[in-house]
């Protein structure tokens, strides 16, 4: 694509020595030619001046391998491109250029923070190419969603889009839809959202009041007396418990049961939940307690989820283990996998950091190529060998040792942690032996600060634990942010009227201006302003004096910055701790990934220790016999390639075991996910069109054929039984049609009985009240669905037990799927018939 990207960089040199208003002219020239010719056949001309906009607005032009990956981007393809390479000012040239569709294009991003952030910087280029840019945010209104998905872009996150969906796919008038027809859809951090939430369905669920607690409390207790080993066995790879068959009878005498299996009085399901809350999920790793509530973490990011809830009973469990407020249970109302939604896109592509590794999997299930782009400088970063220890007191005590040795030389260290819990740990450590730090784990109160602690982790000296690196958006710089440094103390003079160390007179003097011109204007707008910076400086209404007292705080920080920036570098630059390694090298690289950006020196090393859940789960006991052979003294380490080897090996394993779940997840959800497109087109009709008199007339017929027509042997068999069923259907008909003529007279007189139903109440119902029949429509459709999904969610729990009957559990889930459909679409019908001749006035 050299070609290309020439003549790209060509066209934008041309286009340096344009004015503002030939540039308005190129824009609207460009644009009607894409419309006539198609997108393809103007990528060099717009891609050109974007950049030279870019350029223009926000002070940043396109590297090639931004030229590149833009082109790629826009081929629906995924580019890997390493932390600090740029992918969001790379995706301006896809995004941009699909907007001139007047279709839309989402751009999905793993947080509202980083949504936001993007959608006020990159918006500068948008709104200069004379394209509207939108934001959807959790606390949004209908209205104010509606005119977000209306724009030419949209930035949202992965949750909130798809959760819009559903709502929209359960929604009871045209009011309520936010959402226009998918057209292109560019996803940041594509691996994090497509492959690590991928097993999760996201639902939209109804209240359930059939929770009972005592039940719950009761099982709590029988899983406390239950032995582990003896009573149940735990099975660390899946996640998953088993009762033994000692565990199985121990429970049944405890609850004073015969059956565990009981259909009227179930006690299974609240067991093994009880068990997997107690021994699987764990405090401060995989939730915490926020406001009396169990909060979910998640694995991937480190972040809490707070609209979540496990399913299947699981987060009940956890609610009576950690004896919190029990939030009730709910029923399915509508699901789906993140798989199976972004298929929806006619065009999708994708950015991220770490994709190579599972390449195969975008392959084979959404069809999407995986490219790596080389990085704009020389990578020079020093990747060492794992150092392994025998066990993990050993490990803590060398991380100790390596930190105080990095923060003593003023080298800044990152150090990745498993959970919350090991993050406070070591913050505890740091704090018995003097180190000062910062922890960024998934509690609010270090959240809260995310940006400030990740802005400044590259300054000397700097030590900073951290969860996870996933999806954080801001980039370490080596001695730190300038730009956030002048925010912050702008924040503390205007804000919280602190002295700032070494005032001088040109600095106190812009102070007084800035708060006089708020004083004058409008005070309430000097908050908004500072909290935005540096955005709110290209907004209009902001007033000079605090563009100016920005400018100079700048120049000051700069200089500090330049001197702090070249210690880092002498000193060695990042130094990425990880204290051990994760389930998928992805995420093990994203922690990497921090240091080395854009061709800073850097290094990384990861500490680990026979003791940690891989080694001891994947690992075996291979490795742990071979350190104990190599090395009498706990607390040195080994370090060997072959080592790190069969460490990437055991992460392997895992990843393939994991791909495995995810596709099997992805087959039985691809089933269910066919009837949900079937169901929702139909929905969509009936929303949108004025169907209902005709889709009554269909039921009435179908009703007549199925019931009446394909079964006259049955119907002479039981002649009183189906004349009363008949004659309760169909007014004073009997049941022997005969003839032709008659079977035909019998439809005429349907036609008519449903031409006068829909006359008479179309005479008296206004247009207000006739919405009540789709309504009806709707919400038997809604009901019947839940159903059906409730249905599937217990066979898929069951299902794969028919592999011990020698039969294929995918084969018989689709059966099932089918039957359990054909049931859904019967009994939506009987019930819209009876609605209908019941309820007259309705019609």
């Amino acid at each position: 694509m050299k070609n290309l990207i020439n003549n790209i960089k060509l066209e934008s040199k041309t286009l340096a020595a344009y004015t503002e208003e030939e540039l308005d002219a190129k824009i609207e020239k460009t644009k009607k030619r894409g419309q006539k010719e198609g997108l393809d056949n103007i990528i060099v001309d717009w891609f050109a001046l974007v950049q030279e906009v870019s350029s223009r607005k926000i002070g940043l032009r396109h590297f090639d391998t931004q030229l590149l990956a833009g082109i790629l981007l826009h081929q629906g393809k995924i580019v890997e491109m390493k932390t600090g390479e740029g992918k969001t000012l790379a995706s301006t040239l896809p995004v941009s250029l699909n907007a001139l569709s007047n279709k839309g294009v989402h751009v999905v991003t793993v947080n509202e923070y980083l949504a936001e952030r993007d959608k006020n910087l990159m918006g500068k280029i948008y709104n200069r190419l004379g394209l509207t840019t939108g934001l959807v945010k959790n606390e949004q209104t209908n209205i104010e969603r509606q005119r977000n998905y209306g724009c030419d872009i949209t930035y949202v996150t992965n949750s909130e889009l798809v959760f819009d969906f559903l709502r929209d796919s359960s929604a009871y008038n045209l009011d309520e839809l936010v959402q226009r027809e998918f057209n292109f859809c560019i996803i940041d951090e594509i691996d994090s959202i497509l492959i690590d939430e991928a097993r999760t369905p996201l639902i939209l669920s109804v209240p359930n009041d059939d929770l009972n607690t005592n039940k719950l409390y009761l099982a709590k207790a029988v899983a406390k007396i239950l032995e582990k080993e003896l009573h149940f066995q735990i099975d660390e790879k899946r996640k998953d418990i088993n009762l033994t068959e000692l565990g199985y009878q121990e429970a049944k005498q405890r609850l004073g049961k015969k059956t565990l299996y009981d259909s009227d009085d179930p006690w299974i399901l609240e067991l093994l939940n009880a068990l997997k809350a107690e021994y699987i999920f764990k405090l401060n790793k995989d939730y915490i307690i926020l406001n009396n509530k169990i909060v979910i973490v998640d694995e991937f990011t480190g972040r809490v989820m707070e609209d979540r809830r496990w399913s299947m009973g699981i987060h009940e469990a956890v609610e009576i283990k950690e004896e919190v407020a029990v939030g009730g249970g709910t029923k399915t109302k509508s699901s789906i996998t993140y798989q199976n939604f972004f298929t929806l896109y006619p065009k999708l592509s994708g950015m991220t950091g770490t994709g190579k590794t599972t390449e195969k999997e975008f392959q084979d299930i959404y069809n999407l190529e995986v490219l790596v782009l080389p990085t704009a400088k020389p990578m020079v970063r020093s990747d060492e060998s794992d150092l392994v220890y025998q066990t993990e007191l050993s490990k803590w005590k060398a991380v100790l040792n390596q930190t105080q040795e990095c923060y003593e030389k003023r080298q800044p260290i990152l150090i990745g942690t498993s959970s919350v819990e090991k993050s406070e740990f070591l913050s505890d450590l740091f704090k018995v032996t003097n180190i000062p730090h910062e922890i960024l784990n998934a509690k609010p109160e270090n959240l809260l600060r995310e940006n400030e602690i990740i802005a400044q982790a590259g300054k000397p000296g700097a030590v900073t634990i951290a969860t996870n690196m996933a999806g954080r958006g801001t980039d370490i710089t080596l001695g730190g942010n300038p730009t956030f440094q002048t925010k912050q103390l702008l924040v503390d003079i205007l804000l919280n009227k602190k002295n700032i160390s070494e005032p001088d007179e040109k600095l106190k003097n812009l102070t007084e201006i800035t708060i006089k011109e708020y004083e004058e204007k409008n005070i309430t707008l000097l908050k908004e302003d500072v909290e935005n910076l540096p955005y709110s400086l290209d907004i209009e209404k902001t007033f000079k004096s605090l563009r100016a007292l920005y400018d100079f705080l700048y120049k000051k920080v700069v200089k500090t910055w330049e001197l702090e920036n070249k210690e880092v570098i002498d000193a060695g630059g990042l130094f990425v701790l990880g204290t051990e390694r994760s389930e998928t090298r992805r995420i093990d690289d994203q922690l990497r990934g921090r240091s080395g950006r854009q061709g800073d020196p850097g290094k990384s090393q990861f500490y680990v220790s026979l003791e940690d859940d891989l080694i001891k789960i994947f690992g075996g006991d291979g490795i742990k016999r071979w350190v104990d052979y190599l090395i009498d003294d706990k607390d040195t380490p080994l370090e060997s390639n072959i080592l790190t080897q069969s460490l990437e090996n055991a992460q392997k394993k895992v990843e393939l075991y994991n791909y495995e779940m995810r596709k099997n997840i992805f087959q039985y959800d691809d089933i269910l996910n066919n009837q949900r497109k079937q169901l929702f087109k139909s929905r969509n009709e009936i929303l949108r069109e004025d169907v209902c008199q005709e889709l009554f007339l269909r039921s009435s017929e179908i009703f007549f054929d199925e019931e009446i027509k394909n079964n006259q042997t049955i119907l002479e068999k039981q002649k009183v039984q189906y004349k009363h069923k008949t004659e309760k259907w169909f007014d004073s008909y009997s049941t022997h049609l005969k003839t032709e003529k008659e079977k035909n007279t019998f439809y005429n007189e349907i036609w008519i009985s449903n031409d006068l139903r829909f006359a008479e109440s179309n005479f008296y119902q206004t247009g207000f009240i006739k919405n009540t029949r789709s309504t009806i429509i709707l919400s038997i459709i809604d009901f019947y669905w839940t159903e059906h999904l409730e249905r599937m969610g217990y066979i898929r729990e069951t299902i794969n037990w028919r592999s011990y009957g020698q039969q294929n559990p995918l084969i018989e889930y689709n059966n099932e799927a089918f039957n359990s459909f054909k049931l859904m679409f019967e009994e939506i019908q009987r019930c819209m018939l009876y609605y209908s001749l019941n309820n007259a006035i309705n019609y």
